[in-house]
């Protein structure tokens, strides 16, 4: 996006996603948690498919995001995930950081745009990037 497109608040326009990739499939898996959770959502997504599940940034990675993913038909965050194996504030923060620094490292990937609950998303259809994620939250998990 450039200077202009900046200053006024303009969107970077993406190609849409092909409805016959594996990222469409990826998300269809998962769309009735991933319309209900961006339904509610007011703020920048970017969906990441991976092997098992998609990952969905919230907001401005690589510095300001949140990062959630299905679960049992649910959404999981951070903080389940500290309630559920009590990590401390530095720990979380280590794993952002991390998360952030892969985030960053794929920043070159192409990205496409799709619609869901009547919302633009970003996706980016990077299975490495996918497959990182998995490896920073289960070390963790």
């Amino acid at each position: 996006m450039g200077f202009l497109g900046k200053l006024f608040n303009k969107e970077e326009e993406l190609p849409p996603l092909d409805s016959a990739s594996q990222a469409a499939s990826k998300l269809k898996e998962f769309k009735a948690t991933l319309e209900q959770f961006v339904g509610n959502v007011n703020d920048r997504i970017e969906i990441v498919p991976a092997p098992k599940t998609v990952y969905v940034f919230i907001g401005k990675p690589p510095s300001q995001f949140g990062l959630v993913w299905p679960k049992n038909g649910d959404m999981a965050n951070f903080k389940t995930i500290t309630a559920e194996k009590g990590l401390d504030q530095p720990e979380v923060l280590r794993i952002y950081g991390r998360l952030g620094e892969t985030y960053d490292s794929f920043k070159a990937e192409a990205r496409f745009a799709t619609t869901i609950a009547g919302k633009k998303v970003i996706v980016l259809p990077s299975e490495a990037l996918g497959t990182k994620i998995d490896d920073i939250l289960h070390a963790v998990v």
